[in-house]
């Protein structure tokens, strides 16, 4: 029994159920009644997206899609005409070609400037005194360099090669038809005044074995760039989901440990010429040393000796 008796309560205690429930909806629908209050549902758990990059400790192991089944061959074709647009006139190089998909793509990121003006002081270094000048590109996209190398020593005359998985190769050679690409080993049988390897020797299984025969094809220059190195530990096996870029794809790659690569270097009889900084970071999940940043190293062949 409540305190205190009401109307209200003795009316309420009196009325058979069935007759309350029937009253309250009429009233409802009259809009005489408030509505009942909604119970809000339960937040649905966000699910949380897998890093970028991921510390692998099974190497090359893991089993992956990779660069060959040609979303990566479809993405850089889609930023092509915008890449190549960037690199003419007289606008700064800080643009870089791999931006995420559906970024435009900018030219004053100064930290794809520095990447760019050290690739075209490589360039410059290895043209010295040459009217024509002979590049193997190892794993170079769709030859993005050679447009660079254009844009950055008009004077030269290039005779560019590029090395690359079939998809890539073949849309390489439908949008930059000077250059020669190459979908076998066998462009290592030649050599050349100046061998590149940007973005690409991490991704060999045996990259001190890719490095010797890289240097073995270089009459003069080998240069490795955008190679991210390992300063404390040894070199370790990291996954890149790549999505962001338009690549629908993920792969394998090295941080190398740069010690290792520069003994690799002179048992492969190359001597290192220039080391440079590259602004370019990535903390993968899990790693026995994160952050870890990129770098270019310019190495003079025996050959030149």
């Amino acid at each position: 029994m409540p305190e205190r008796v009401t109307p209200k309560w003795l009316l309420k205690a009196l009325t058979p159920p069935i007759v309350v429930i029937a009253v309250t909806g009429a009233l409802r629908r009259l809009g005489l009644l408030s509505p009942r209050p909604v119970e809000a549902d339960e937040p649905t758990p966000a699910v949380a997206e897998p890093p970028e990059f991921e510390y692998v400790p099974e190497g090359f192991e893991r089993q992956v899609t990779g660069w060959d089944g040609g979303a990566v061959a479809e993405a850089y074709s889609t930023k092509w005409p915008e890449w190549v647009a960037a690199l003419e006139g007289t606008a700064p190089l800080g643009v870089y070609h791999e931006a995420r998909a559906g970024e435009p793509l900018t030219r004053d990121d100064v930290a794809a400037h520095n990447m760019l003006v050290s690739f075209a002081y490589v360039l410059a270094r290895a043209a010295h005194g040459k009217a024509r000048l002979s590049v193997l590109d190892w794993g170079g996209g769709l030859a993005h360099y050679a447009v660079l190398a254009r844009a950055s020593l008009p004077e030269v005359e290039l005779d560019w090669h590029c090395r690359e998985v079939p998809s890539v190769a073949e849309r390489g050679a439908v949008v930059n038809p000077e250059v020669t690409f190459h979908t076998d080993d066998g462009c290592l049988d030649a050599s050349y005044d100046l061998v590149l390897a940007s973005g690409s020797l991490q991704y060999a299984l045996d990259w001190g074995a890719l490095l010797a025969r890289l240097g073995s094809a270089a009459k003069d220059f080998l240069l490795v760039t955008r190679l991210p190195i390992a300063m404390e530990t040894t070199s370790f096996v990291v996954l890149q989901r790549a999505a962001a870029y338009g690549y629908a794809t993920e792969y394998l790659g090295w941080v190398v440990s740069r010690g290792e690569l520069l003994a690799a270097a002179t048992h492969a009889g190359l001597a290192l010429e220039r080391e440079l900084l590259l602004d370019a970071w990535m903390a993968p999940a899990g790693a026995p040393e994160s952050p870890i940043g990129h770098r270019g190293f310019l190495f003079r062949s025996s050959a030149s000796a």
